[in-house]
C-alpha cells in the first residue's frame, strides 16, 4: 500500500467533492486509514489550517456493534472550526449535517505517552465542558460503506461547539444530558448508558496518537463520543444541558 499515493488521490478527489472514491473501496486497512487521515491533515496544515484537537470515535457500544469493529479511531479537529456556545453556523457549509452532544476536554498540559494513566490524564485536563460535535455525511462515488475510508476521512468530523464547563470534575459517567431543538426536548441520556468511560477513551486516544507519532497538545480540545446524533436544518437552535457541567447551544442559519 502506497500511503502517499492514496493520500494524494483522496486529497485530489476531495477537492472535487468525491470524498469516498469508488476505486478505493476495499483497498485500505484500519491502520492505513489512520495514516492517510494524518497525511490529509498535514496537507490542510500546509494550506494554512491549524490543528485544534481530536475526537475519539466508536466510544458507543451500539456504534461498534453496528459497524462490527472494536477499535477507537481518532479524528482531527481544525482550530478554525471550534466555536463558542451561542455561535451561529451556516448550515449550508455542511453536507447532510448532524449535531451530537459530546463532552469537550480542554488540555492544559501535553500528553505524549504510550500508556497514559487516568491520573496523568486528569492532571493534564484543565476543564470539561458541555459541547456539540457538528459532523456531516460527505459525498462520494462509492456505493458501499467502507470503514477504513471513513477513518481516512476523519470520522465525519466537521467542527465542535464548546459550552460551559468546570475544572472540578466529578463522576462523568453519571452526567445526564438533555437535548432540545427550538425549545422542544429531543433526547435525554445518562453517559454510562450510552458511552464508554471517558478517561479510558482518552487513554486509548493518547496511546493511538503516540503510536502514530502524534500527541494531545496543551490547548487542544478533545471530544469523547456522542450521546446521540440528530440531523439538523437551517433555522434550528440546539441546546444541551449537562447536569453538573453546564449548557451549550448553537444556531444553524
Amino acid at each position: 500500500m502506497d500511503i502517499e499515493a492514496v493520500t494524494e488521490q483522496l486529497w485530489s478527489s476531495g477537492q472535487a467533492g468525491d470524498y469516498f472514491p469508488a476505486g478505493l473501496v476495499g483497498t485500505l486497512g484500519y491502520e492505513a486509514g489512520l495514516q492517510v487521515q494524518l497525511g490529509l491533515l498535514h496537507r490542510k496544515l500546509d494550506a494554512g489550517e491549524r490543528l485544534g484537537g481530536w475526537k475519539v470515535g466508536l466510544t458507543s457500544p451500539r456504534a461498534r456493534a453496528m459497524i462490527g469493529f472494536d477499535e477507537r479511531p481518532f479524528g482531527h479537529i481544525l482550530a478554525g472550526r471550534i466555536f463558542e456556545s451561542g455561535a451561529e453556523v451556516d448550515a449550508a457549509l455542511l453536507t447532510k449535517g448532524g449535531v451530537e452532544p459530546e463532552m469537550v476536554f480542554t488540555f492544559g498540559e501535553t500528553v505524549d505517552a504510550a500508556e497514559p494513566t487516568e491520573a496523568q490524564l486528569r492532571a493534564a485536563v484543565s476543564r470539561v465542558s458541555a459541547g456539540f460535535e457538528l459532523n456531516e455525511r460527505r459525498p462520494g462515488s462509492a456505493t458501499s460503506f467502507d470503514f477504513p475510508l471513513m477513518v481516512a476521512d476523519g470520522m465525519a468530523q466537521w467542527g465542535i461547539v464548546v459550552g460551559e464547563g468546570t475544572s472540578e470534575v466529578g463522576d462523568l459517567d453519571a452526567v445526564e444530558v438533555t437535548m432540545s431543538c427550538n425549545g422542544e426536548e429531543r433526547a435525554r441520556h445518562v453517559s454510562r448508558d450510552v458511552l464508554d468511560d471517558h478517561w479510558a477513551s482518552l487513554a486509548r486516544l493518547a496511546a493511538l496518537l503516540h503510536r502514530h507519532g502524534q500527541r494531545i497538545e496543551a490547548g487542544h480540545r478533545v471530544i469523547t463520543g456522542a450521546f446521540c446524533r440528530m440531523d439538523f436544518q437551517a433555522g434550528d437552535r440546539w441546546v444541551a444541558d449537562y447536569a453538573g457541567l453546564g449548557t451549550v447551544e448553537v444556531s444553524l442559519v
